[in-house]
């Protein structure tokens, strides 16, 4: 995901430009483990990464904190995407907060790795995809929600996003991103 954001600098740009208008964003970063999984016809189609990459952005500021009581005072709520029309469901599920839906779903496992009132990117365990292209895609097999007990590592699209936050005028010495 790291390669796929360096290579895609309009889009680094255009976010740093949103910023420094006054918008808001909240990026939803899959971690490594997550990324591997995808398969090459997943990306092999003209524009498919970027389009990866606008699904994982909301344009809003959202904590942990606000997803989490957003989905457990509706039950459900559907975030906008920069990938429009498309919107990421979101539900409460074991005590967290679920992005997707059935095989396509992804949880919140590192929250608020970085957030400024501006930008807020969100850690999840999973690549997300709009509803109907997940029946055109692999699906990946079902297993039981698993509790972290250790924190994973970051990941590389983690890394990527602080050091853009940084390029967008970031002058302070953000510890969650170091």
């Amino acid at each position: 995901m790291a390669d796929i954001l360096v290579n895609l600098t309009s889009l680094a740009t255009e976010m740093g430009r949103l910023v420094s208008e006054g918008y808001v964003l909240t990026v939803l970063a899959p971690n490594d483990e997550a990324m591997a999984k995808l398969t090459t016809d997943q990306l092999s189609e003209p524009g498919a990464p970027e389009q990866i990459v606008y699904y994982h952005i909301i344009p809003e500021y959202q904590t942990e904190e606000s997803m989490y009581n957003a989905v457990r005072r509706f039950g459900k709520v559907n975030y906008d995407t920069l990938r429009l029309p498309h919107k990421v469901p979101a539900q409460e599920a074991d005590g967290s907060v679920k992005f997707g839906s059935s095989d396509g779903s992804a949880y919140l496992f590192d929250p608020d790795i970085y957030t400024d009132g501006r930008i807020s990117v969100q850690g999840i365990d999973g690549v997300l995809f709009p509803q109907e292209e997940t029946e055109t895609t692999v699906s990946k097999p079902t297993s039981a929600v698993k509790k972290v007990v250790t924190k994973p590592r970051r990941g590389k699209l983690m890394e990527v996003a602080c050091r853009m936050l940084g390029s967008v005028g970031q002058d302070s010495h953000i510890s969650k991103c170091q």
